[in-house]
């Protein structure tokens, strides 16, 4: 039996650091996907945008794999060219990254070449 047509398009975002394990996961879940990568913010940290055809029956497995590998977490990180001063260093911030955003559309047509 052939898989379902895909009949939603997400748009994933997730941190740079958690890349590696939620690609090992969505491949292991036969999740085909492509790839943006992005640094944007104030903070510059690595994201990543990912684009999935699926059919909506997947979304629960989708959302589960999302779960388990985009946790958000704490990190210190640096405030350059936040404050100006006469500082040996810039000043550490805690911040909380990771975690993920799903935008999940329907799909009115869907043509592989």
């Amino acid at each position: 039996m052939s898989p379902a047509l895909p009949d939603r398009l997400a748009i994933l975002n997730v941190s740079g650091e958690q890349e590696k394990t939620l690609f090992r996961q969505l491949a292991k879940e036969m999740f085909t996907f492509t790839v943006i990568n992005n640094t944007s913010g104030m903070i510059q940290e690595p994201e990543v945008r990912l684009l999935l055809g699926f059919h909506n029956e997947r979304l629960p497995i989708l959302l589960d794999v999302m779960r388990k590998n985009c946790r958000p977490y704490r990190k210190y990180i640096s405030t350059r060219g936040f404050i100006q001063g006469e500082m040996a260093g810039p000043p550490m911030v805690e911040a909380e990254l990771g975690g993920a955003q799903l935008f999940v559309m329907k799909v009115e047509r869907f043509e592989q070449i």
